[in-house]
């Protein structure tokens, strides 16, 4: 898999997981910003922190809000199919994955896209340079 589908799938998932977080980034970004010059940054940051600065507006957080929200319903009902194996769940929310990512896409205008992307890169650059937790 290519570094950028990679990089989108992770970025989608982190932000399937933390939406209540996007509406605080738009408010608080100084704050998101923050966040991720800790050690272990928590996923509300990381994820709040693909979205902020882009502006959004009213309209934009409620339809990615419900797109985050049918996302997380149907994630929840694959976790929650016993006759699927594993690896096929795990598939299958890559998949939901990616098209709920395309889906908030759509909802942004060119720029914020743009923006985004970038925000995505550096979080992604962040987080490489981070160490590893120690267990």
């Amino acid at each position: 898999m290519n570094m950028s589908k990679q990089l989108a799938i992770t970025a989608t998932f982190v932000l399937l997981s933390v939406f209540p977080a996007i509406s605080q980034a738009q408010n608080n970004a100084p704050d998101a910003a923050q966040g991720q010059t800790q050690a272990q940054p928590q996923r509300e940051d990381r994820g709040a922190a693909a979205l902020a600065n882009l502006n959004l507006t009213d309209d934009q957080k409620a339809q990615i809000k419900q797109i985050h929200e049918g996302a997380r319903s149907r994630v929840d009902a694959v976790k929650n199919d016993a006759s699927l194996p594993a690896d096929q769940k795990e598939a299958k929310i890559r998949e939901i994955h990616r098209d709920t990512h395309q889906q908030v896409e759509k909802v942004l205008t060119p720029d914020q896209r743009k923006q985004m992307k970038e925000n995505m890169r550096e979080n992604h650059a962040a987080k490489q340079q981070q160490p590893p937790p120690s267990n």
